[in-house]
């Protein structure tokens, strides 16, 4: 390799750290803070570089929530992912640690949704990510009811799961993560051992 290639890929290689690291500070700022009042100020002193420095990255910072917020998106489908189907108590403990993990971003993140547009596509991924996911965890319970019946359980399970739950019962009435972790079991085992047209 030439001096002049090996420059252009240290570079590069430079480049593509400050990109994830810019990327990496959004989103643990957005953990903390409403998204529409994050600046780029912010973001640059918690990334180590300059406001210019993230605007030649990602154009704006629209630019730059959409990315991040893409960034956020791949890795809750990761970790969702490696729920084990069939299996509540994994199924369970999967939900408690994404939403422990990041139950108070995305709920401060869809409470914006009408403010900020560029969310909305990643947020409508989210739903139909949460939607397929549950229908892939419960097939076990879901596959033997009829059409009908499937669906509205299927919707009762998507309730249950969603986030909102999570934060009526972690934050408005304070219950430790055991109790939300126990209380989530029970409300699932109420649904799955339900006899169907309850």
């Amino acid at each position: 390799m030439t001096k002049r290639q090996y420059r252009g890929t240290a570079q590069k290689e430079v480049a593509a750290r400050t990109h994830q690291r810019i990327l990496e500070a959004t989103i643990a700022l957005a953990a903390d803070h409403w998204v529409d009042e994050i600046t780029l100020e912010q973001i640059a002193g918690k990334a180590g570089v300059t406001a210019q420095t993230i605007l030649r990255h990602f154009g704006s910072k629209d630019g730059l929530a959409a990315a991040a917020a893409r960034l956020s998106s791949n890795a809750v489908t990761q970790q969702r992912n490696e729920a084990v189907a069939g299996d509540l108590d994994n199924i369970v403990a999967n939900l408690v640690e994404h939403y422990e993990q990041v139950g108070d971003r995305v709920f401060r993140t869809l409470a914006q949704e009408e403010l900020m547009p560029q969310l909305k596509e990643f947020l409508q991924e989210g739903r139909n990510f949460h939607r397929q996911w549950v229908e892939r965890v419960f097939e076990t319970w879901l596959r033997p009811l009829d059409a009908v019946e499937r669906e509205r359980r299927t919707v009762q399970l998507i309730a249950a799961c969603d986030v909102y739950v999570w934060k009526l019962l972690r934050r408005d009435l304070a219950l430790s993560i055991d109790a939300y972790r126990q209380t989530l079991t029970d409300m699932l085992m109420a649904l799955l051992n339900r006899v169907p047209g309850e």
